[in-house]
């Protein structure tokens, strides 16, 4: 599953991503400016996440 996420706001050390579906439900991931500026990631084009099932059972 992949989900595009837009920029909403930022605080003194997150970025805040929000996407909101066809049905009305939110979405929000908060990223630290630290790691998203590591990546090489300008948080004004937005983010792409892709969830995957895990591949290992962590019971």
């Amino acid at each position: 599953m992949k989900l595009n996420m837009k920029l909403r706001n930022e605080t003194k050390s997150c970025y805040r991503f929000e996407r909101r579906s066809e049905q009305g439900d939110l979405i929000t991931l908060y990223l630290k400016k630290k790691d998203v500026h590591d990546a090489g990631i300008d948080p004004r084009k937005g983010i792409t996440v892709t969830i995957e099932e895990a591949d290992h059972d962590d019971n």
